[in-house]
């Protein structure tokens, strides 16, 4: 190689990395200043202006579900009413539908066209087979990438971790009119959120309960949001359920529409059998 193209993409090369360098510590700084200035009040307020708002949602994805060395992929459609019902349709193959989901406030349906089966009743199934704390506000909060609105903040700190805000929640319980009838309401959550300094979005969380182990929670991993009509929407996730038998589900969401309203249609032939 010519000596003066080597010299030239050497100098280069270190301009490149001194910029690197510059702008990691820049960026830094203003971290290290905005978490001085503003703490904890100032980034859960921005984290909450910058939430997705919608009447209504629906989106496709691709869904890979890993346990015990086995897994399985399936398409499928999501559809959501805003703090009310979440409806799933799965399409393992040939476009097929083989199962239907309906989750509401207090309850959960489910319908298996392959078997003829279905299952209707309450999160306490869904907390018994992932040994994790579930109820609706929570899955939806996951599924869009959002907080938890319907519990309490306390004993709180902020920091600084990989150059992202890291918040800690040492204490949240659902505020007293969202607990529904039967649902236990001494529950308390401990939480931890990692935003990106740019848009204040969620990049990462963990939920455990306060009673438990800590190596039973559950892990949100977030990436490539995308622009929704001027809100963002992450169009990739990775949610790990870390207990005994740990669960890993990787989405990818595509054709993300808000605020059509939407049909939810859950008929349960007569046929089918009560998988119960």
């Amino acid at each position: 190689m010519n000596s003066k193209i080597r010299n030239f993409l050497f100098l280069l090369l270190v301009a490149i990395v001194g910029v690197s360098s510059q702008s990691c510590k820049s960026k830094k700084h203003v971290l290290k200043a905005s978490l001085k200035e503003h703490g904890f009040p100032y980034l859960y307020s921005r984290m909450i202006e910058n939430q997705m708002k919608f009447d209504y949602l629906s989106a496709k994805f691709t869904l890979s579900y890993e346990q015990d060395k086995n897994s399985t992929t399936l398409r499928g459609q999501v559809r959501i009413k805003d703090d009310s019902l979440i409806w799933m349709s799965f399409t393992p193959a040939l476009g097929i539908e083989a199962a239907r989901l309906m989750l509401t406030n207090d309850s959960i349906k489910f319908m298996n066209r392959l078997n003829k089966t279905y299952f209707s009743g309450k999160y306490e199934l869904v907390d018994s087979l992932l040994n994790t704390t579930i109820d609706y506000s929570l899955l939806q909060a996951m599924l869009i990438g959002n907080d938890l609105t319907q519990y309490d903040v306390k004993k709180y700190k902020s920091s600084i971790d990989n150059g992202m805000y890291r918040m800690t929640i040492r204490e949240r319980r659902k505020i007293r009119r969202f607990i529904r009838k039967g649902e236990i309401d001494t529950r308390v959550l401990v939480q931890q959120i990692w935003l990106d300094p740019e848009t204040y979005r969620i990049a990462r969380i963990d939920i455990k309960e306060q009673s438990e182990d800590d190596n039973n929670k559950l892990r949100v991993h977030y990436k490539d949001y995308i622009n929704v009509d001027g809100q963002l929407f992450p169009s990739s996730m990775r949610i790990e359920v870390v207990s005994n038998k740990s669960i890993f589900i990787d989405v990818e969401f595509n054709k993300v529409v808000i605020n059509n309203p939407l049909r939810f249609p859950f008929n349960i032939p007569s046929k089918y059998d009560d998988a119960f």
